[in-house]
């Protein structure tokens, strides 16, 4: 029982780096595609591989492509909508 518990920690663990670093991707791809300050955007995850980001008013989704694996890993975000923008 111990052993399970273990191993389901290491990954738990590991998985939410991997999820850190799919945000991280998104949120470094989206100021620039909605014109917009990072710290102004907010990102969401929406499902497994699929982003929401939001700021400025405007918003976008993203899919990332590629292994995200860990730094240095191939993947990227790729815009899947048009810029939205908001209504106020």
């Amino acid at each position: 029982m111990g052993r399970k518990l273990i191993w389901s920690s290491i990954l738990v663990t590991l998985l939410s780096g991997c999820t850190s670093l799919m945000e991280e991707t998104v949120s470094k791809r989206a100021p620039f595609d909605l014109n917009c300050d990072a710290k102004s955007m907010t990102i969401h995850q929406l499902d497994r591989r699929t982003y929401g980001a939001s700021g400025c008013n405007r918003r976008a989704t993203y899919i990332l492509e590629g292994p995200c694996a860990g730094p240095g890993s191939p993947c990227v975000a790729v815009m899947n909508s048009t810029v939205d923008e908001k209504k106020l």
